[in-house]
């Protein structure tokens, strides 16, 4: 039963995982990913799990399938991205459904990341808004607002993620160069 491999990734993202293991490189967590949810993911780009969008919990496993383990089992690979597309579709359905109000205040977090992780602008704009909305009593929240505040200021400035450039075979301009000479210039 797939609800069943649902409940498994939310377990494993929400409860037995540590928080900083969620956002800091580290091989065996990624490997952690593989060797557990790699079926999983392979799945959920052929569409084989596109019924989980059907409950907002299981959206929400989707979710973090195509967009949190994507970049943790093609780390440093053009891979890490695309189902990015996918994924801000099925986070636009979801929410115009109602379901980021079914959500705990963490879920709602993770929920919203496809949305920051675009390269799009009108996506930026959006998550804000949702985030003053859904994310204000937050415990980290002055952390979230300046980190979601940075990530925006680069797509503002490049209209792309400048730390992409290598993986995704683009050429990076002069100014994407000194960007990312500096430090937090990649997530």
């Amino acid at each position: 039963m797939t609800i069943k491999n649902a409940k498994n990734i939310l377990d494993f993202w929400f409860n037995e995982s540590l928080p900083e293991e969620l956002f800091r490189q580290k091989d065996s967590f990624d490997k952690k990913i593989k060797d557990r949810f790699f079926n999983d993911y392979e799945k959920a780009i052929i569409n084989e799990y596109d019924d989980w969008q059907d409950e907002p919990r299981s959206c929400l496993a989707l979710v973090i399938l195509l967009d949190q383990f994507s970049r943790n089992l093609y780390r440093n690979n053009k891979k890490a991205f695309e189902q990015d597309h996918k994924c801000r579709l099925i986070v636009n359905e979801a929410i115009d459904r109602g379901d980021l109000e079914k959500l705990d205040i963490n879920e709602k977090l993770f929920f919203l990341l496809p949305l920051l992780h675009s390269e799009e602008i009108s996506d930026h704009s959006y998550v804000h808004n949702l985030s003053n909305a859904h994310l204000k009593d937050h415990s980290q929240i002055t952390l979230i607002k300046s980190s979601w505040k940075d990530h925006t200021n680069v797509i503002k400035k490049f209209k792309r993620y400048p730390h992409r450039n290598k993986v995704l075979d683009r050429q990076s301009t002069p100014e994407e160069v000194v960007f990312l000479n500096q430090a937090n210039s990649s997530w």
